[in-house]
Order: structure tokens, then sequence, then C-alpha cells
């Protein structure tokens, strides 16, 4: 087991031989892999929850469906004149 009270040692990248390298670049882009999973997810569970909150809006009763109040024909139909 490691000692939690000693302080931790800083190497430096350039003391490093290829295996350390390897193992520091493999552990940043290990990092940076799992953040970008991380705000994903949250990104996800974020536009669910507000689908979700839109969907039980959309169902509620007591709102009335939308109605055409009037309608005018576009500039680029042919019922246009």
């Amino acid at each position: 087991m490691s000692d939690e009270s000693s302080p931790r040692r800083r190497v430096n990248i350039s003391d490093l031989n290829w295996l350390g390298k390897s193992v520091y670049v493999g552990g940043a882009v290990m990092r940076l892999t799992a953040n970008l999973i991380d705000s994903t997810a949250k990104r996800v569970t974020k536009i669910a929850a507000e689908s979700k909150q839109a969907f039980d809006r959309e169902m509620d009763p007591n709102m009335e469906d939308a109605r055409v109040l009037e309608e005018y024909p576009s500039s680029g139909s042919p019922d246009a004149e």
C-alpha cells in the first residue's frame, strides 16, 4: 500500500524513457476520452430530460390544440397571384 501522507514526486516528461512517455501519453488520452464521454453523457441526459418535459407539457389535457387563425399564400407558391 502506498503512504498517502508522503508528498507526490513530480517528474518532467523530458526525464522519461520511451516507455514512460508512452504510458504518460496513453494516460492523457484516456483521461481526455473519459472527459469527452462524461460531457456527452451529461448533454444527452439534459436533452432527454428537456424532451420529456416538452412531451409531458404537450400531453396536458388543460391545453388547447393549436388553431390556424388566418392563412396567407406564400409568394413562391403557384396559388399566389
